[in-house]
């Protein structure tokens, strides 16, 4: 049988079945309507991918702007909301915390999935930061933040990772400035150690830390940790610098920090928390004279020191101190080297 005959008895087929036709005509419709979709999502994922390869090279040729920074729109699920709600915080609140240097934020199209595709991004685009958005739908959300080395000896740190509370009412005004507050220590870690900064630029940034914890948040635990500590610590700076309204102040913030951190949870917060209020009671007693909260600053120095010899690393230190304190010994008499005059 020929290929003519078959075509023919198909024909006749369709002739004596017009709902059979009927059928057929639907499925070849659906079949080039599958067709012209693909098609139409192939263009549209190669026109973003140009998109976003010209943005890329734009962002990295744009070096007179101070700090970039990537905000990855995001995809489905929470990360479309996630990506605007720190596209508005960094904004609105992220030029308090960069000391009036410039910055540029950028919004990037598509979605990211893991830290390794943002590691990408932040190599095509020479960007300071790349914010992006996690989590499936029903989740919570999680925001990710990765930074680019400051200077080429400083090795890549891993991306941060921020839970989003689930409420939509909790993502407030308070929020929004606690999340550019992250942004901005991964941009400028220096944030966390307030004795490299001058008072003049330090007290905003304490001010502003106590305001937003005052209002009590509901951001990720381990950011409020930070907040908390770098208030305490931004606190005890201003008063050593002579600043007497910050006296009375480091004291008060120290107690009240070290009275929320969980010991066996946070060792070394609760370590750092009671040295710091050990300095802060030294300081207030020595403005006060006041023995007594004199001998209550050594006892919480002292507990931190007793905490501290407990540390394997606080015992190699000392092993490692006393070795050194030895060998400067032995060098010194020179007794045992006089034959060869130092020399091997």
């Amino acid at each position: 049988m020929d290929l003519t005959t078959i075509l023919e008895q198909i024909e006749a087929t369709l002739m004596a079945s017009p709902w059979l036709a009927g059928i057929g005509l639907l499925v070849a419709l659906g079949v080039a309507i599958a067709l012209a979709v693909l098609a139409l999502a192939a263009v549209v994922h190669y026109a973003m991918a140009g998109r976003r390869m010209m943005l890329a090279a734009a962002v990295k040729r744009d070096s007179d702007v101070g700090a970039r920074i990537i905000v990855v729109r995001g995809g489905a699920g929470r990360q479309r909301p996630v990506s605007a709600f720190m596209h508005k915080a960094i904004d609105a609140y992220l030029k308090g915390y960069m000391f009036g240097g410039p910055f540029r934020v950028t919004r990037y199209p598509g979605g990211i999935d893991n830290e390794a595709q943002a590691a990408k991004v932040l190599t095509r685009t020479d960007a300071d930061l790349v914010i992006w958005a996690e989590g499936p739908r029903g989740s919570k959300g999680f925001v990710r933040i990765l930074s680019r080395p400051t200077n080429t000896f400083e090795q890549q740190r891993p991306a941060i990772t921020l839970e989003m509370p689930k409420e939509s009412g909790a993502w407030n005004d308070a929020l929004s400035r606690a999340m550019a507050y992250a942004a901005a220590k991964q941009f400028r870690p220096a944030l966390g150690r307030p004795q490299d900064f001058r008072p003049e630029r330090l007290q905003p940034v304490v001010e502003s830390l106590l305001s937003i914890l005052n209002q009590k948040p509901k951001a990720d635990p381990k950011l409020l940790a930070e907040m908390v500590d770098d208030a305490s610590g931004g606190a005890l700076q201003l008063a050593l610098a002579g600043d007497e309204a910050w006296v009375d102040r480091s004291v008060d913030i120290a107690k009240a920090t070290l009275a929320e951190i969980n010991r066996s949870a946070s060792p070394d917060r609760w370590i750092a928390a009671n040295i710091t209020l050990g300095r802060a009671l030294r300081l207030k007693a020595e403005k006060k004279f006041d023995p007594v909260m004199l001998r209550e600053g050594i006892a919480h120095l002292t507990e931190a020191l007793e905490a501290l010899r407990s540390e394997p690393r606080f015992k190699l230190a000392e092993s490692a101190a006393h070795a050194i304190g030895e060998a400067q010994k032995l060098l010194g008499t020179r007794r045992k080297f006089s034959i060869t005059g130092g020399g091997l």
